[in-house]
């Protein structure tokens, strides 16, 4: 069960609802810090089919979220969609593998501004 279908079981087994548009999934994660502290925001990722050894690399947003350091791209989720390339500081690509991924999203949604 590698890429995709791995990663969705992972997130699955967290609790988290997800959805597959096309090769990206979106799940709601919910953030504790920062300046969406206490809302559910949609994420979307690429996981690459050879996850969990490698991590998903793109990040997608809703267009009110901007993260550090720049890089927007348009996102194939289509008009109201940002996408930014961001790495995995820490990856160990494990058991655990999309618990790891949710610590780095919730990570950089604390740190992000929202329009």
């Amino acid at each position: 069960m590698p890429g995709l279908d791995e990663f969705e079981a992972g997130l699955s087994s967290l609790g988290l609802r997800t959805e597959r548009r096309g090769d990206l999934v979106v799940v709601q994660v919910d953030v504790p810090l920062g300046p969406a502290a206490g809302t559910l925001v949609d994420v979307g990722t690429d996981p690459p089919s050879d996850f969990p050894r490698v991590p998903p690399h793109w990040v997608h947003l809703a267009d009110r979220f901007e993260l550090p350091g720049g890089g927007r791209n348009p996102s194939e989720l289509g008009p109201g969609w940002s996408k930014w390339s961001r790495q995995h500081p820490r990856w160990r690509g494990e058991r655990g593998a999309a618990s790891q991924w949710l610590a780095h999203i919730r990570s950089l949604l604390a740190e992000a501004t929202v329009a």
